[in-house]
């Protein structure tokens, strides 16, 4: 294996294990924070379903992470969908 192909190779899996944890960190507390405002129920069980729902949408997007063949698709997609989700909750949250 040649040293500039190791480095390269070195690179990209650091770069997913630091997308899947910041970026599903991110997403998975933007989840959280938009299922616990929007929920139709009282707000101490919204609160912990979105807490339970947050630990799903984690798994999913590490396990989402370094199944994608690219680096750059993978960050693209978590950072598409955190952005995603932030503006729907500011949406939903209306007029202060």
């Amino acid at each position: 294996m040649n040293l500039t192909k190791k480095y390269h190779t070195v690179f990209h899996i650091t770069a997913r294990v630091l997308i899947a944890l910041v970026g599903g960190y991110f997403m998975s507390m933007l989840g959280a924070i938009l299922i616990g405002n929007h929920l139709l129920s009282d707000k101490t069980n919204s609160i912990i379903t979105g807490l339970m729902f947050s630990f799903i949408i984690y798994l999913i997007t590490v396990l989402f992470v370094f199944a994608t063949k690219t680096t750059l698709r993978a960050f693209a997609a978590v950072f598409g969908l955190c952005i995603l989700l932030y503006f729907f909750n500011y949406y939903l949250q209306g007029p202060q």
